[in-house]
Parts: C-alpha cells; structure tokens; sequence
C-alpha cells in the first residue's frame, strides 16, 4: 500500500537563481563594441585624410611645374628683351634715334666754383677743373673741324686727356 501525502508547494514567492548584475554583461559589451566602432572610424579618417592630402599634394605638384615653366619662359623673354642688337633696332626704326653728333655734346658745368686741395697748397698751379676744360675744349676743337667719325674715335677720350695732365 502506498501512501500518497498531499504537499502543496508554493512557487509563488521563490525566484530563480540569477546572475549577479545582469546589467553588467551588457553594459561591458557595448563598451567593447563602442570602442571598436571607434577605432575603425578613427582609421577610416585616417586614411580619408591620407588620400585627400595626396590629392592636395599632386595639385601643388603640378602648380609648382606650372611656375617653373612659366618661369623659364619669362628669363628667355627677359634674354630676348635685353638683346643690345634688338634695342638699337627698336631705337633706330621705332623711335628714329640716331648717334648724337659732336656739336650736340656739351660739357657740365660746375654748380659752384671749385677749389681744389693742390690749388691751395700750389697758389699758382692751375685748377685741374681748368685743365679738364682745356682738354675738352680741345676735343670740340678737333671734331668742328669736320673729321671723320673714325678720326674722332682715334682721338685721346677727354678722361685720357685729364689723366695725362694731371700730375
């Protein structure tokens, strides 16, 4: 014979076993996750950085080309501007310039008399200002008397003239 006791359980009240801060687990998840996230993101910048710096770079690249040919441009026309045989051409043709005559040369005239330091100390020495007149006028003197323009450059220079008159 079995005898059968009737128990009544109440279930109502007990909980089951659960984990200590369930919360936890999923918070410390996400945490690795965020920080993951992170980390691509801030590589992914990186590199989008990374190529548009090429990018700027290659711009500056081929500006720098740019100049430097334009810049070889401007010394050959600099070179060519500057050729003395195009300059006379341009004087001559353009500006109808031509070499100046020995009449139109005239000599400058001192703003104030002068006085030099050997006239002081030689009251009779002549003023070398006197003396580089004296050879000027001689030089004016040659080329009124109607020579050639190869004779007047055979002519002493009035420097040549003062140098050797000058003690």
């Amino acid at each position: 014979m079995e005898i059968y006791y009737v128990k009544r359980v109440e279930n109502s009240r007990v909980a089951p076993p659960s984990e200590p801060l369930p919360g936890r687990r999923y918070v410390s998840i996400g945490l690795w996750a965020g920080l993951g996230l992170a980390a691509a993101m801030f590589c992914a910048g990186q590199r989008f950085a990374s190529i548009q710096e090429g990018y700027r770079l290659e711009a500056l690249q081929q500006e720098k080309q740019q100049v430097v040919e334009e810049n070889r441009k401007l010394r050959l026309e600099v070179a060519a501007l500057g050729d003395p045989v195009r300059i006379d051409t341009i004087a001559r043709q353009q500006l109808g310039m031509t070499n100046l005559s020995p009449h139109q040369i005239f000599p400058a005239e001192p703003a104030g008399p002068v006085v030099s330091a050997m006239a002081k100390t030689h009251p009779t020495a002549e003023p070398p200002f006197d003396r580089l007149r004296a050879a000027h006028s001689t030089l004016l003197r040659a080329v009124s008397e109607s020579r050639t323009v190869s004779e007047v450059e055979r002519l002493p220079s009035p420097a040549k003239n003062v140098a050797a008159l000058v003690p």
